[in-house]
């Protein structure tokens, strides 16, 4: 036959190969290949899990120290004070309510009292998206309340709206209830962790 193909000596140049030293080859770049890549993972699952513990750890620390001195039950007798205040003030018909007495609230907070979540704000990816879209949610309210307080914001000058300090009230209680949703979804994830073993 025209064209015929003999296959005998590609068969025997296999027979002749040495499979054993070419499958010892593959096995040895694979591993090669393999073992820093798994490396890579789990410090790269190591270093999530660290960064979330840390921004968690933060949130849990505002709130305690938010509690601790007081600033939300502060800032509700000085909003009951004004109220007060202007409610005596309409019931006497001749004073005027521009006269009321201002209230004060200051407190000093540094710019950088979210140290973590400043060095970690890039490695929110690490996160679920809705960990990382409350945790920028709790830093941009309490951002906003520190420039309130802090001199030179609206409580620190003093105000006689009662409303001025309802918004940062507002703000604090708003805080205060994202922060216990994200500690306390990590209080149970390390719960079922330690159940399960891992």
């Amino acid at each position: 036959m025209v064209g015929d193909i003999d296959w005998a000596p590609l068969v025997l140049s296999f027979a002749a190969v040495n499979w054993t030293a070419v499958l010892t080859g593959l096995v040895s770049a694979g591993a090669a290949v393999s073992g820093p890549l798994l490396l890579w993972k789990r410090q790269t699952k190591r270093e999530a899990a660290t960064v979330r513990a840390s921004l968690l750890a933060e949130v849990d620390a505002l709130m305690e120290i938010i509690e601790i001195r007081g600033y939300l039950t502060a800032l509700r007798e000085q909003e009951a004070a004004l109220i007060a205040r202007r409610a005596s003030a309409n019931s006497e018909s001749e004073n005027d309510e521009s006269d009321l007495e201002e209230e004060f609230f200051q407190a000093n907070i540094d710019g950088d009292f979210n140290r973590v979540y400043q060095a970690n704000v890039t490695k929110l990816g690490v996160l679920s998206a809705e960990e990382a879209r409350q945790i920028v949610r709790f830093h941009q309210f309490a951002d906003s309340v520190r420039l309130d307080v802090i001199p030179g914001g609206v409580l620190a000058v003093g105000s006689d709206n009662p409303e001025a300090f309802r918004e940062v009230i507002l703000l604090l209680e708003t805080i205060l209830e994202i922060g216990k949703d994200l500690v306390g979804k990590e209080t149970n994830r390390s719960d079922q962790e330690r159940r399960s073993g891992g």
